[in-house]
């Protein structure tokens, strides 16, 4: 990642805008930034952090002291970074939250922060694509540009003060997070995960396993009948029943055979014996039928002979019928005719009654025109008086609204007066809170007041024990000294050597006083000292605790009394009550102006509805009228032509129609008369031929013949009947006779067929083959439950094998990859085992800069054992530094301060440059250095330089924070940061 340019302005103790343009200054590779201490060197770093990131360098700096003291408030604090990675160049803009002046009013509102970020073509874009303005979104993308969040931005990119030697000092737990977020060896803990994970699937899958093994085993015992089984007896169990079973199948076989055969010897006796009897009673049946055999061929005569005579007789009565029909219709056309008074011949009539149609259709329609012609003229009149009704109507809306906008302007000159009455809330509402505060501060400080004296009442009691605690204890001391001859005279016994003397002889042995103390006596006084004295400080730190906390109080209230405390709150009080009631007076004047301005535009809006209204209607009325006129012309001349038919002159057009119609229903009557007439005579004409034809089909010379031959209903149902029942016997018969079992049967005798001995046999083979079957059953069902159990056995013993097999290397793999001492005796994670390869790039590359510096006296070396007082795992990734001077081995906390700086350095531009040479690692091309340089004596400086401008050689940016006078010679490329009289600090740029 590169620097382009930075922008700031009202930030920290820049109150001007100051701009930085990185890319020039690290044209040659190396720039410094130099000025006094407290200048605002840091400030620049934290720049660039709080506006890729939104925090600051340091991990205790605040970021209250981001916007400047000394810009004008109203003024926006604001932070823009020009950057390029390999994902492109970008823009960020960020603003930090900060209290500015209200717009109305006096006071101030908290301003929240805000960032910006735009993807730019160059870094000289000044557009650019906008990408998101969200801040959770921004530093969403912010760590996908980067690819590296704050701390690691922070461990090898910018190097704040204090904090690139944390790497080198922290424990081997925090190395192992970062280089783990740096690297991305995450995927290597999670893989020791999955396989712990699945470590405990496959355990539980081989206990399931042997447990469905002992369910299967138990299973075949119950099926076999045994009370116990193993893997090894299965097979044979198996055979020895599957044997048993096959032997009754086979008595099961013959068994059916024997049954089958007898029950086919009891069907065909009994078939034989049913064909028998059949065979007598058809031929019984047969000759029956051959006895009337006349009779039943005169019927069928007699029934052909009538149905011949009803299809003559049927087409006669519709000549009948058709004869009277032309008769009726005739007579009726001639009394139409003679009602009407129409005598002319049929198509004449027909011509008159179509002409005559035409006329009214052409002018039907102009009699609801002249009868509505009265209505129109009145909707007319009407019409034009609403017209000027609305006239009327519209003058006064004019009016009233003519008069609405000095209301308003009243209205709003009011809520003016009372806004700015409210606008003094907020500083009532601190006052109040001020005065609230003041008050509690009063009756905490009364309350502080108490404790004290209850403390020093309690430190009086505590002094008091602790004396006599300790009296007690001394007393104790000098009786037991006082009475330790006897105590020693006690313990001694004949021929022991005397503690004291060292003589074996005894003459004169000191006894123990009765009230002698003991040794456990002595010690629980002294305890108790030692708690009395303990309660005493206890006592006498929490009178001190109280005097101090009350003294504090005594300060902060000072002359203030309960009295002077009421007349401030009344006082606050009103001022919050004023403001409060003038804001709702404030929504009270809004909420009229609301309406008035609701009503004004109501008065608008019915005025332009009234002069659309008028409008329409004197628009409508005019063409309604003109339209009237035309169509009362059109009926006149209808009602003319109308009455030129007629004999005398109509007055309406309704009335000529009414005339007309009435004629022309009485020609339409007429023309249907006389097609009534044409048709019965046609239909008349075509009957008559009909009948002949049907004469001469069923052979009848005439009509009268053909109705002598016919037969009643009932007498022709009867006869056929008959036939009907005779030929459906006949066919019985003659089907019965000739099927084979009644032909075979002319053969038989009933003495011949024994029925009885063949149901006999048949129920004696039936019986055994139901003993046999019952048998054959139970024994195959058996064996059929034994092969399953025992196909469950082999599956079961088969996937617990295999279950085994594939567990050994899952538990394996699992306990090395998680450093389970029993596989794995380094007891070092697979995660920690990759980074210890990449912690040891970092170290080599680190190493490679130090022995340049510090004459070569310090290498780093890592080891697998655990932190010094650390009770943590291993991790691998413990650090020394080997002193080559002593040939010994130190904490890396032992170095003193430019060496701490100078290793510290090391480490970090090595972490920063095996990040940077990974695959898929992240670009890092700036560094920046924050201070250090001063703890290092010249030649160590040139040793540090030095290492820095090899840095450049790749195309590295390396800006140094330092107000180290002997930089400024060496390095010419700086951003020199100056105090103003004002206060503040203003930057200029060498290049």
């Amino acid at each position: 990642m590169y620097l382009h340019r930075l922008e700031l302005r009202a930030i920290g103790p820049y109150p001007d805008l100051v701009s930085i343009d990185f890319a020039a200054l690290a044209a040659s590779g190396v720039f410094l930034l130099e000025g006094p201490t407290g200048s605002g060197k840091s400030t620049i770093i934290d720049a660039v952090v709080f506006a890729l990131y939104g925090g600051l360098a340091g991990s205790d700096a605040s970021s209250d002291r981001l916007h400047s003291q000394h810009a004008d408030p109203a003024v926006e604090p604001f932070v823009e970074l020009v950057f390029e990675t390999g994902a492109g160049t970008y823009r960020v803009r960020r603003t930090p939250q900060y209290d500015r002046p209200k717009q109305r009013g006096t006071g101030t509102v908290k301003q929240q922060a805000s960032v910006q970020l735009f993807r730019l073509a160059n870094p000289s874009d000044v557009a650019g694509e906008p990408m998101s303005s969200r801040i959770p979104e921004v530093g969403v993308e912010i760590g996908r540009i980067i690819g590296l969040d704050r701390a690691q931005f922070l461990q090898t990119v910018v190097l704040p003060q204090g904090e690139f030697a944390r790497f080198l000092r922290s424990p081997g737990e925090d190395r192992r997070k970062l280089l783990q977020s740096l690297f991305g060896t995450q995927v290597y803990d999670r893989t020791a995960d999955e396989l712990a994970a699945r470590r405990r699937a496959v355990q539980a899958e081989v206990d399931g396993a042997d447990d469905r093994v002992r369910d299967a085993l138990n299973r075949f015992a119950q099926a076999a009948g045994l009370d116990g089984a193993d893997e090894s007896a299965v097979p044979s169990t198996v055979a020895s029943i599957r044997a048993a079973a096959d032997a009754a199948a086979a008595v099961r076989a013959a068994a059916a055979s024997a049954a089958t055969t007898a029950a086919e010897h009891e069907q065909v006796v009994t078939a034989r014996a049913t064909a028998l009897g059949r065979r007598a009673g058809l031929l019984a049946r047969q000759t029956a039928l051959d006895e009337d055999a006349p009779a039943v061929d005169d019927a069928r005569a007699i029934v052909a002979l009538g149905e011949r005579a009803a299809r003559v007789a049927a087409v006669a009565d519709g000549l009948d019928a058709a004869v009277l029909r032309a008769d009726e219709t005739t007579a009726t056309a001639r009394a139409v005719r003679d009602r009407h008074g129409v005598a002319e011949a049929p198509d004449v009539v027909v011509g008159r009654r179509d002409v005559l149609a035409d006329d009214l259709s052409a002018v039907r329609h102009l009699v609801a025109v002249e009868d509505g012609s009265a209505a129109r003229r009145s909707a007319i009149a009407e019409a034009v008086a609403t017209a000027e009704q609305l006239a009327g109507q519209l003058v006064a809306r004019d009016a009233a609204l003519d008069a609405r906008p000095a209301e308003r302007a009243r209205i709003v000159e009011a809520a003016r007066t009372a806004a700015r009455t409210a606008a003094d809330a907020d500083a009532a509402a601190h006052e109040v809170t001020r005065v609230r505060s003041l008050r509690a501060e009063l009756v905490a400080r009364d309350h502080a007041a108490q404790r004290v004296t209850a403390a020093e009442q309690t430190v009086t009691a505590a002094r008091r024990s602790a004396t006599e605690a300790l009296a007690a204890e001394r007393a104790l001391r000098e009786r037991r000294i006082a009475g330790l001859a006897g105590e020693l005279g006690a313990a001694l016994t004949t021929g022991d050597p005397c503690p004291v003397c060292g003589s074996t002889e005894h003459p004169s042995v000191a006894t123990p006083q009765d009230d002698h103390p003991t040794t456990e006596a002595v010690d629980a006084a002294g305890d108790a000292t030692r708690r009395a004295d303990q309660r005493l400080a206890d006592a006498a730190s929490d009178l001190a605790v109280e005097r101090a906390e009350h003294q504090r109080l005594v300060d902060v209230v000072g002359t203030v009394d309960a009295a002077a405390l009421d007349a401030l709150t009344e006082a606050a009080d009103a001022r919050v009550r004023a403001a409060h009631d003038a804001a709702a007076l404030v929504l009270q004047h809004e909420r009229h102006r609301a309406e008035h301005d609701t009503e004004t535009g109501r008065l608008q809006r019915e005025r332009n509805d009234l002069d659309a209204r008028r409008t329409v209607l004197t628009s409508t009325a005019q063409a309604d009228a003109e339209r009237l006129d035309t169509d009362l012309g059109t009926v006149a001349a209808a009602r003319e032509r109308l009455g030129a038919l007629l004999d005398d002159r109509p007055t309406t057009l309704r009335t000529a129609v009414e005339l007309l119609d009435e004629r022309l229903e009485a020609y339409r009557a007429v023309v249907q008369a006389d097609e009534r007439v044409a048709a019965a005579t046609r239909a008349r004409d075509d009957r008559r031929a009909e009948v002949a034809r049907v004469l001469d089909d069923q052979g009848f010379a005439d009509v009268a013949a053909a109705r002598a031959g016919r037969l009643d209903p009932g007498d022709t149902e009867r006869l056929r009947a008959r036939i009907s029942a005779a030929e459906a016997e006949r066919a019985v018969v003659v089907g019965g006779l000739a099927e084979p079992s009644v032909v075979a049967a002319a053969d038989d005798s009933a003495e011949r067929l024994d029925l009885d001995g063949a149901r006999v046999a048949r129920e004696r083979t039936a019986a055994e083959l139901d003993r046999a079957t019952g048998a054959a059953a139970s024994a195959a069902d058996r064996a059929d439950a034994v092969d399953r159990c025992a196909t469950e056995v082999t599956r079961a013993t088969r996937a617990r094998d295999e279950t085994s097999a594939r567990s050994r290397a899952v538990v394996r793999l699992a306990d090395i990859a998680n450093g389970v001492t029993a596989a794995n005796p380094t007891g070092i994670t697979l995660g920690t085992y990759v980074l210890m390869s990449r912690f040891e790039d970092v170290v080599a590359a680190a190493n490679d800069r130090l022995r340049g510096m510090l004459a070569g006296r310090f290498t780093l070396e890592t080891s697998d054992e655990r932190e010094s007082g650390s009770r943590a795992r291993r991790t691998g990734l413990a650090l020394a530094v080997h002193d080559h001077t002593t040939d010994t081995v130190r904490d890396p906390r032992s170095l003193s301060g430019g060496e701490t700086f100078t290793v510290s350095l090391c480490l970090a531009l090595g972490l920063a440059d095996v990040v940077q040479a990974e695959a898929g690692g992240v670009s890092l091309g700036t560094l920046f250095v924050d201070e250090g340089f001063g703890t290092l004596d010249p030649e160590t400086l040139d040793d540090v330089i030095g290492q820095l401008s090899r840095l450049t050689a790749g195309g590295r940016q390396v800006g140094i924070v330092s107000h180290v006078e002997e930089l400024k010679q060496r390095i010419p490329e700086r951003i020199a940061v100056r105090r103003t009289a004002a206060g503040g600090s203003h930057v200029t740029t060498t290049v």
